[in-house]
């Protein structure tokens, strides 16, 4: 039998909201009060799904950004060997670097709340949770520019990745507006819609069919933001099927990020696999056919 409309419906409501304000405004005020190397200016925001409304019972970690703002990495890959030389010949020198950044974020951070709760990962610098205050991944980054043209550049971020070695570029903000866009032109019912399929992801953990970690929260976001606004309907039953049915019938191979700028699917760690999303969208249509 189909999934019930009422069971639909519950998927569809997030979490709540309150703690990840407590967490956020928490570590601000440690930011705030710490003493910062002169010069060196940063701004402080939520990404991920508390930022973005696509939060379900069950998320802890709450993301946030800690990105410094002066000084920038560039892309200008795009632009002429001309441009490229004028463009670099145009920056003056950078004060402070991202290395230093993360340092004085490491100390200000374990000076506000104690050594014992923050620990240094892969991405992020880790926030135990201390109740009400939930656990956070401190995202330190610099600006990152992505020039399209000598004058013109979308802004993003960037970090290094301490134990794969690379730099990593995302665009939190471009995700979050293309967002609100979407949930716009579908009468508020995106948001929803990526919540309700998210509960049933983790339905699908829960019954072992498939593993944890096959289709990540931001990737279930990303491939669900591509679907067409009209598969938004009024009724879940109706957004369900119409939307696994796309992800069934169609070639997902050069669809993109949430944030428009990067491809969903590729070889890098930061992207998902067709195989993967193609698994994620047959189990759908099992949890569908088979609910009982």
């Amino acid at each position: 039998m189909p999934i019930p409309e009422s069971q639909l419906s519950r998927w569809s409501n997030h979490g709540a909201q309150d703690s990840s304000k407590r967490t956020h405004e928490a570590i601000r005020k440690v930011l705030d009060a710490y003493e910062w190397p002169q010069g060196m200016t940063y701004d402080f925001y939520l990404q991920g799904s508390y930022r973005n409304d696509t939060n379900i019972r069950g998320d802890s970690d709450v993301d946030v950004v800690l990105e410094l703002t002066s000084a920038f990495r560039h892309d200008a890959g795009s632009l002429s060997e001309y441009e490229q030389e004028s463009l670099a010949s145009s920056f003056p020198p950078a004060t402070h670097s991202w290395n230093g950044f993360r340092g004085e974020t490491l100390k200000a951070l374990e000076g506000g709340f104690g050594q014992g709760m923050v620990t240094q990962g892969n991405k992020s610098i880790k926030l135990r949770a201390d109740p009400p205050r939930l656990a956070a991944d401190v995202v330190v980054c610099m600006e990152h520019r992505r020039y399209t043209s000598y004058r013109s550049y979308v802004k993003g971020i960037t970090f290094w990745a301490l134990r794969d070695k690379h730099w990593i570029v995302n665009y939190p903000k471009k995700h979050y507006e293309n967002g609100a866009a979407k949930s716009s032109r579908t009468r508020d019912r995106y948001k929803r819609t990526v919540r309700m399929f998210k509960n049933a992801r983790n339905c699908l953990e829960s019954d072992n069919r498939i593993g944890q970690g096959l289709a990540p929260s931001y990737f279930v976001e990303c491939l669900i933001y591509n679907a067409p606004d009209s598969a938004f309907q009024a009724r879940f039953q109706e957004t369900y099927c119409s939307i696994v049915n796309w992800m069934v019938q169609n070639n997902l191979d050069k669809l993109v990020c949430q944030n428009g700028q990067q491809w969903l699917f590729g070889p890098s760690p930061e992207q998902w696999s067709v195989e993967d999303a193609k698994a994620f969208a047959n189990q759908l249509v099992s949890l569908w056919n088979e609910w009982s």
